[in-house]
């Protein structure tokens, strides 16, 4: 317990002076960050001033380490609620960190693997390809033959992440209390959402179950290949998969003997058929993850961030993607709609004419010329405008589409994007109205009514049993009863009104009829009470009046 809290606190150290440093010392400052540690901070020399605050945001994350630089990348992806010129600088984050030692490298991989390295290899390149901030990669040969690359975990980097996520939190909660636009950019659930894609990817078993599951659907893709992995030498730790010989696809060019049309056709037909077809995709195609062969094929690699895409979300997609072609701003914000990005609160008439704003910004444009990823970005800063979540997969769909409209463009200029995604979008709307399909969601839907029709007898009686233990709980909103109360206080002075009214009515109308039946006078009329009765109605009926009038709520 002693260590941990001493780790939390040299790290608190760190971070502090390293926000000086770059200039977000009144960060420090507003958080109170400063009490936290036990010893005053060391302020490292201020950064230069002339530098933008995008790319020292930058420069912190990678003095940070792994985790922030991770963190970075994934918020790159949220174009939704981070300014382009931030996400700009987000994207060139690095890894600037050192390899780790062969020796520590071959402890792990004969830890996890329960064997000595020269058994499990026939040869291992102690040297590494690469070394990034979550592990680094180097070249083996399996005892059968086949080239392969080894990634293994960084040693300590689970634990050195676990102390910076409770940080951040710690921080970002405290942050959420102190500062304003922290509650309105919903960063503490940003983090939540970020911290586990991290935890994830730190998991060379999901990366590993990702590239077999890409793998598979991919086995009827032409031209489209993904590596291997080796399970019996891939662990948590340890990742072993087939070694790629290609070109990265920006150096693909015409004069290394590359036909660039033909690579950036089948890379763009082969992403559009991930995410449309099969609804799960390579969330980070950027350039170093695709390679080319000689024979213009396309292989992608490192699949530790991947977006899923369900059948309605896909055909709703389609539906998004034709109203954008269409230029129609009811079929668009019908499709927001059923992909549930906005929320039943929103203002639609105020929605309604910032999405045909939208559709006024793209009219005189050529579909052609139009780019697909920023129309879907900028309907994506629509819904954060009227504080709508936009969903992970979502997001990093449209992260995807910008890599691909930038590799594509780079190689073929001429090549229309909207081309080879627009049959994917017939066929997604072939298959919603599909009769066969509709028979099986009706089905389905009938089902799941059926259940619920079972249950409601239990649910029910569940419902009556909190009520008589008075434990059913109604939210109701200050405004709400404010209201409700102004309700109950009209209706119920109407009601004395009418009541005390219609009693002194009743008593005038005896008084009168008893007096005209007969010429006597009778002894009803001789007794005072009537007259005292008459007296204090009037008095009770005057006096009600007037506070009903007096309290405004009549």
């Amino acid at each position: 317990m002693l260590k941990t809290r001493i780790r939390y606190l040299s790290r608190y150290q760190d971070i502090i002076t390293a926000l000086y440093h770059y200039g977000f010392g009144q960060i420090v400052r507003d958080l109170g960050l400063l009490d936290r540690t036990k010893k005053r901070t060391k302020k490292k020399r201020a950064q230069d001033s002339s530098l933008s605050v995008a790319k020292r945001i930058r420069l912190l994350l990678e003095e940070l380490g792994p985790t922030f630089i991770k963190l970075g990348q994934l918020a790159s992806t949220r174009g939704d609620l981070f300014p382009a010129y931030v996400l700009t600088e987000l994207e060139n984050l690095q890894d600037n960190v050192p390899s780790f030692a062969y020796q520590e490298v071959k402890d792990i991989i004969e830890v996890e693997l329960e064997a000595p390295l020269e058994k499990l290899f026939r040869s291992f390149e102690p040297v590494p390809l690469a070394a990034a901030s979550i592990g680094q990669v180097h070249r083996a040969e399996l005892p059968t033959g086949e080239k392969v690359v080894v990634k293994v975990r960084r040693p300590g980097i689970e634990r050195t992440i676990e102390t910076d996520l409770a940080i951040l939190q710690d921080l970002l909660e405290l942050a959420e209390e102190r500062i304003g636009w922290v509650k309105r950019f919903r960063l503490v659930d940003l983090f939540h959402e970020f911290a586990e894609a991290l935890k994830e990817e730190i998991n060379y078993k999901n990366e590993a179950q990702n590239a077999e599951r890409i793998r598979r659907q991919n086995s009827e893709t032409q031209h489209l290949f993904t590596p291997v992995v080796y399970s019996s030498h891939s662990t948590m730790k340890v990742l072993t998969m087939t070694y790629v010989d290609g070109t990265k696809i920006t150096d693909a060019t015409y004069d290394k003997g590359f036909n660039q049309e033909i690579v950036a056709e089948r890379f763009a037909t082969g992403m559009f058929e991930q995410i449309f077809v099969h609804g799960f995709f390579h969330g980070d195609p950027h350039p170093g993850n695709v390679f080319v062969t000689k024979e213009n094929e396309i292989i992608l690699i490192d699949f530790g961030m991947v977006g899923r895409l369900t059948t309605d979300m896909r055909q709703n997609l389609a539906l998004l993607v034709l109203g954008l072609k269409g230029r129609n701003t009811d079929r668009v914000m019908e499709a927001l709609f059923r992909m549930d990005i906005v929320h039943d609160h929103v203002d639609r008439d105020r929605l309604w004419d910032d999405l045909d704003h939208l559709r006024l910004k793209y009219y005189d444009i050529p579909m052609a010329d139009i780019s697909l990823a920023e129309a879907v970005q900028d309907l994506f800063n629509v819904a954060n405008k009227h504080d709508c979540i936009v969903p992970v997969d979502l997001t990093m769909l449209g992260k995807a589409l910008l890599s691909v409209e930038a590799i594509v463009s780079s190689l073929a200029p001429t090549l229309r994007i909207i081309d080879i995604v627009e049959p994917f979008g017939r066929v997604l709307i072939k298959e919603r109205y599909d009769p066969l399909n509709f028979a099986k969601k009706v089905q389905a839907e009938f089902q799941e009514g059926m259940e619920t029709l079972r249950y409601f007898p239990r649910d029910m009686r569940k419902t009556l049993k909190d009520i008589r233990g008075g434990k059913l709980k109604v939210n109701i909103s200050i405004r709400e009863i404010h209201h409700l109360i102004q309700k109950v206080d009209r209706i119920s002075n109407k009601l004395a009104f009418s009541i005390v009214l219609l009693s002194f009515s009743i008593i005038m109308a005896g008084v009168i009829i008893g007096g005209s039946l007969t010429a006597e006078p009778t002894i009803l009329l001789q007794i005072p009470a009537i007259e005292i009765g008459l007296v204090i109605t009037s008095l009770m009926f005057f006096w009600i009046i007037w506070a009903i009038f007096r309290s405004g709520r009549f």
